[in-house]
């Protein structure tokens, strides 16, 4: 008897034990789970009930959004209504982003994209000291970023654009030396872009577009050479492009949309890989470095809206590659290369609003793939080949405002002001 009752206290008390949890811990469908971590879950879900579509007010917090657990602690969280999310919840999450969050101190991962948070970023991020991603994307955040971002040393990948953020950027980032994504786009950020960035030697994306950033491009980015896609665009930043742009190893170039003077650098032509190179809408002038011919595999050049002139390069022969062409606005004369008509691959030309004299290389004419040839307002003269109207495919052009001669070819439906010397 004695030995039975031994047996049943060994069963209970075991069974006991296997479900409690630790001090701090609580038991939740026989797991344990960190109190703090449960109480900031349940902070999302009671600050979204508020708005439209929520998640239901008695949802239990661990089937809150998508989530990743270790030895009862939250490591990975998820939740956004956007279809391009790997964790696409029906509902959204709003209202303020809980001060609790700072309690979740084995966080590596979170993601709160395409919600409708208000407020500001809380400065109890900074206590996550093992954070690597950070994704806030998409909502209606303001403020400033609090300076406690430059204790998240581990962090990796920061994604902060589409939101109402401004001010500058915390001198506290320059401490963010594991960074490789860094995506501010789309924000009312002013002052300068931090040198600090080109000490981050890690960084493959850099996207900074759409805010209020002036001054100049700090050549300090030209150490990024793992840097794959620079992204500066519409800002209002001056200077000259750094020369130092020329080290890099990236596939895109945008610097559009600002009021970037001087000369296009020589040394943009070591970008061997690059894909698009968007300059438009600056202040550029000079000539096209000849160099920049070395682009093999370059699928578009924009560099409409500067004060470019003198030729096109011969060099541009090398371009194999490209599809898109747009230097409309400029001043840009002498004649069209024939070089461009050897550019198989050209689906858009744009030489518009320029200075262009001569006739159209008939090879330009014949190539199979182009859709838009954009030639209006220029000085071009002569007379323009029938064989226009023999292609296999219907092609946009626009040729008013020059100086061509009939007979004009049947299939160009407006001709437009000619001023015909013959």
């Amino acid at each position: 008897m004695k030995q039975l009752f031994q047996l049943f206290c060994f069963t209970v008390c075991t069974g006991a034990f296997l479900y409690s949890c630790d001090t701090g811990f609580l038991e939740i469908e026989k797991e344990c789970y960190f109190q703090k971590d449960i109480q900031f879950l349940q902070a999302l879900i009671n600050n979204s009930q508020y708005k439209k579509n929520p998640p239901s007010s008695d949802l239990n917090p661990i089937k809150l959004g998508w989530q990743i657990w270790e030895n009862g602690r939250l490591v990975e969280f998820c939740s956004s209504p956007s279809t391009n999310t790997e964790c696409r919840m029906e509902y959204v999450l709003s209202g303020l982003i809980p001060r609790e969050i700072g309690n979740l101190t084995e966080l590596r991962k979170i993601s709160l994209e395409s919600n409708e948070y208000i407020g500001v970023i809380p400065r109890e991020i900074g206590a996550l000291k093992k954070l690597t991603d950070l994704t806030l994307s998409s909502n209606q955040l303001g403020g400033s970023i609090p300076s406690e971002i430059g204790e998240l040393e581990s962090l990796e990948h920061l994604a902060l654009n589409s939101n109402t953020l401004a001010g500058y950027l915390p001198p506290e980032i320059e401490n963010l030396k594991n960074l490789k994504w860094v995506y501010l786009a789309s924000n009312y950020f002013t002052g300068r872009i931090p040198f600090a960035f080109g000490e981050m030697e890690g960084i493959t994306y850099l996207n900074l577009s759409n805010n209020q950033f002036d001054g100049v491009i700090p050549p300090t980015l030209g150490n990024l050479s793992k840097l794959q896609y620079l992204n500066l665009s519409q800002n209002k930043l001056t200077g000259e492009i750094p020369s130092e742009l020329g080290n890099l190893n990236i596939y895109r170039l945008n610097l559009e949309f600002n009021q970037l003077s001087g000369k296009i650098p020589p040394e943009l032509g070591n970008l061997i890989n690059l894909v698009n190179l968007d300059l438009e809408s600056n202040e550029l002038s000079g000539h096209i470095p000849p160099s920049l011919g070395s682009l093999s595999k370059v699928l578009e050049i924009d560099l409409h809206n500067n004060q470019l002139s003198g030729t096109l390069p011969t060099t541009l022969g090398g371009w194999e590659s490209l599809e898109k062409l747009n230097v409309t606005n400029n001043q840009f004369s002498g004649k069209i290369p024939n070089q461009l008509g050897e550019l198989t691959n050209l689906t858009s030309v744009n030489l518009s609003f320029n200075n262009f004299e001569g006739g159209i290389p008939e090879k330009l004419l014949r190539i199979e793939k182009l859709e838009s040839l954009l030639i209006h307002v220029n000085n071009l003269s002569g007379t323009i080949s029938p064989y226009f109207c023999e292609r296999n495919n219907a092609i946009k052009i626009l040729i008013y405002g020059n100086s061509f001669c009939p007979p004009y070819p049947h299939c160009i439906k407006f001709i437009g002001k000619q001023t015909c010397e013959d």
